[in-house]
């Protein structure tokens, strides 16, 4: 549907309040609902709004109360009706009906059936004081079940040490995402202790962006904030008694004081206002306890609203206006205000910052000040990727401190005392390690993470090691069964007999809880690597034990097949580890890595994972190497695919179904006959491990492993269909 010529700037979305009328009282109630309202809109009148909007182009409209599934019948009505004029319909609720497991399918199937494109579900401190968190946990499981994506919003204060137990069982749903929000001093939380408020006040408003329709009939610049703003007020937009919903909606867009707060924030009102002659007495605070605190206390005085609007409408601060919203829109489109890019690259970019420097960087605000970074999958992702103990250094730096969660804080200081634990471990299984070898008279070559310790950066470099989550060592494929023969008669946990797990490395064993892998190959036969050249020019490490490590070209080739055979999972890793490599005293002869990458049998690989990586998070690559790289379209496609996994997945290369598994591979390879040659390969190679065989097979047999395929699918299409679609305008 194309948008009405009026309906630009604040006007793609409505929020629609079917009911002010709620079963709780909260504490921080904006709008002050709870069982005691009176008086709501009748269908009829919410039905007339919904077709104005639809008429005026309106393209999402959030069904809000109150709680609006107090009226849940009337609720899906207005959802199918929606789904009729081509709007989106998304709605926001405390969850109540989830109270069993078959109650909350039963009534997130009605609502999905009739279009409902999205949910919100509010439980924090305040919510917790009327209803217990299980309903909120089943409509998190039947959410997942149904693949349809949710969002639970948590407001917080200054103390948030109770998140973590709030959050805890709606943690790790794949389909669920949390958002953390600050209390404002608006409705009933005027009554909270101010000292108790986190006082955030800089940068632009969102939410001023849509404007709401009460259950009274009123337009108001903002869903629940501007609710009780007094008739007069910029934020009290009108009534729809007096005027239709397009003369309103123009109204809220074209006020330039409203214009102000949703581009450039309140600050912007507050710091104009002081530029405004006869206001230099306004009687600004030392200190305010919200964006919401400073705006309506700016929008409350008649006169500098009266002031603000003749200096706001001059020719200049439009213009401004409307440049910042065409980036704000951008930036939302496909750029550091998208949300998929913060919980993504751009929280990748400022932890590999952070981790490298020692300090974060100037976007940290940009991306970790949103509402919507999901920390506890950033927590889990950065933990994952081994740089819990390069941030604990930095954990307690302003510019994190200003928006992270307690618990994302705890959770990183805790595993970065575990990381110790196990580098010690690890350290000591290495020791072992070196005794049995010495005795075979062999060396080995020790892998990954382990061997980055040992290749020290130069100044200005990361000086902490990311951790390895186990110790992965080459050793000459003639002796490596007898040695880990050897390891298990000196203590190390696992059955001597066992058959290999892979075919290039043999099962794993375990010591004090770490993980031993003893590679007879440094990678999977079928990527075809020069592997003797590359272990040819393996460097000796100093001291006793018989351990070298590949050289940086070794390392890095390495490293980036290893990412792209994990189906691109993991790649802040990765990328950590290349900064590292290139931050080292050893200079790295890049004409030879590429003639290692050309001599490989899928180099398409190695390039859609390093390009990204260095594009995206502006790694020390030199240009003329990054040129090697092929630019066709297949190459378009799986740098598409690598770019949409490698800063969001931190699954194991196992846990991603096996047809799309293998759908990655195809992409790898040039051609049909190509990858055909490497399914024979599999074929054979996985006869030979028939255990492994047969639970991949069984995996993609199950009916979840090929709902998933088509799952991934379906991402993947629309994926290249945006590809696709911006092609053109690369090109341009």
């Amino acid at each position: 549907m194309t948008s009405h010529p009026e309906v630009r700037r604040g006007a793609r979305a409505l929020a629609l309040m079917v009911t002010r009328r709620c079963n709780m009282a909260c504490e921080h109630c904006s709008v002050e609902s709870g069982p005691h309202v009176r008086g709501e809109p009748s269908e009829a009148e919410l039905l007339s709004v919904v077709r104005q909007a639809g008429a005026l182009g309106v393209r999402t409209i959030n069904i809000t109360g109150g709680e609006p599934m107090l009226r849940d019948a009337l609720v899906v009505r207005l959802v199918r009706e929606c789904r009729r004029l081509g709007i989106a319909a998304v709605m926001t609720t405390n969850g109540f009906w989830g109270r069993t497991p078959a109650s909350a399918a039963r009534h997130l199937r009605v609502l999905r059936r009739s279009g409902l494109r999205g949910l919100t579900v509010s439980y924090d401190r305040y919510h917790a004081a009327f209803m217990a968190q299980h309903p909120v946990v089943n409509i998190a499981q039947a959410a997942d079940a149904l693949r349809f994506r949710i969002n639970i919003n948590v407001v917080r204060t200054l103390d948030d040490a109770d998140l973590a137990s709030l959050t805890a069982r709606v943690q790790g749903f794949p389909h669920v995402l949390l958002r953390f929000y600050d209390v404002q001093p608006v409705g009933r939380a005027t009554g909270l202790p101010p000292a108790s408020l986190r006082g955030e006040t800089e940068g632009f408003c969102s939410a001023c962006s849509i404007p709401a329709v009460t259950d009274d009939g009123r337009v108001t610049a903002c869903n629940g904030p501007s609710y009780f703003a007094r008739p007069g007020s910029p934020l009290a937009v009108g009534s729809l008694r007096d005027h239709d919903l397009a003369t309103l909606v123009e109204r809220h867009r074209t006020d330039p004081v409203l214009d102000t707060i949703r581009t450039l924030g309140p600050g912007r009102l507050r710091d104009e206002l002081r530029r405004t002659p006869g206001f230099e007495s306004f009687p600004f605070r030392a200190r305010y306890l919200g964006l919401c605190d400073l705006c309506h206390h700016i929008t409350s005085d008649a006169k500098a609203v009266s002031a603000l609007r003749a200096r706001l409408a001059e020719p200049r601060h439009s213009a401004l206006r409307q440049a910042t919203w065409k980036v704000i829109e951008a930036s939302r489109d496909d750029g550091v205000l998208n949300r998929r890019y913060a919980n993504g690259i751009g929280a990748c970019r400022v932890a590999l910052g952070a981790a490298s420097d020692g300090r974060w960087p100037e976007e940290t605000a940009r991306v970790l000040g949103r509402a919507d970074i999901d920390w506890v999958r950033f927590a889990e992702y950065v933990v994952a990727c081994g740089l819990a103990r390069p941030l604990v250094g930095t954990l307690g730096a302003p510019a994190l401190a200003r928006w992270a969660p307690t618990f994302f804080v705890e959770r990183l200081r805790a595993q970065a005392l575990r990381d110790g634990l196990r580098e010690a471990a690890l350290r000591e299984a290495l020791r072992q390690i070196g005794d049995v070898l010495a005795r075979h008279g062999a060396r080995s070559v020790l892998l990954k993470g382990n061997a980055l310790t040992y290749r020290t950066p130069q100044d200005g470099g990361p000086s902490i090691p990311r951790a390895a989550t186990d110790l992965d060592i080459y050793v000459d494929p003639r002796v490596a069964k007898a040695v880990r023969h050897e390891l298990v008669a000196a203590g190390f946990a696992g059955d001597a007999e066992r058959a290999p797990s892979a075919p290039h490395h043999q099962a794993p064993l375990v010591y004090r809880g770490a993980v031993i892998e003893i590679h007879s190959r440094l990678v999977a036969p079928f990527w075809v690597l020069p592997e003797r050249e590359m272990l040819g020019r393996a460097e000796r490490l100093e001291g006793p034990l018989p351990v070298d490590v590949l050289s940086p070209e070794g390392q890095i080739l390495h490293a980036v097949i290893h990412t792209a055979q994990d189906s691109f999972s993991l790649g802040l890793k990765t990328a950590w580890d290349l900064r590292w490599i290139c931050r080292s005293a050893t200079p790295i002869d890049w004409e030879l890595l590429a003639r290692w990458v050309r001599a490989s049998r899928v180099p398409r690989a190695f390039w859609a994972s390093l390009t990204v990586l260095a594009d995206e998070l502006d790694l020390d690559v030199p240009s003329p190497f990054l040129a090697h790289a092929p630019t066709d379209a297949r190459q378009r496609r799986l740098q598409t695919v690598a770019r949409r996994r490698l800063f969001h997945v931190l699954e194991r290369p196992d846990e991603l179904d096996a047809l799309s598994r293998q759908g990655l591979r195809l992409l790898m390879h040039d051609s049909w006959p190509a990858f055909l040659r490497y399914l024979a390969s599999q074929v054979v190679t996985r006869g030979r491990h028939r255990s492994l065989w047969q639970g991949t097979t069984r995996r993609t047999l199950r009916s979840r492993g090929l709902t998933d395929a088509l799952h991934h699918w379906r991402q993947y299409r629309r994926a290249i269909r945006e590809l696709d679609e911006s092609v053109p305008l690369l090109g341009g």
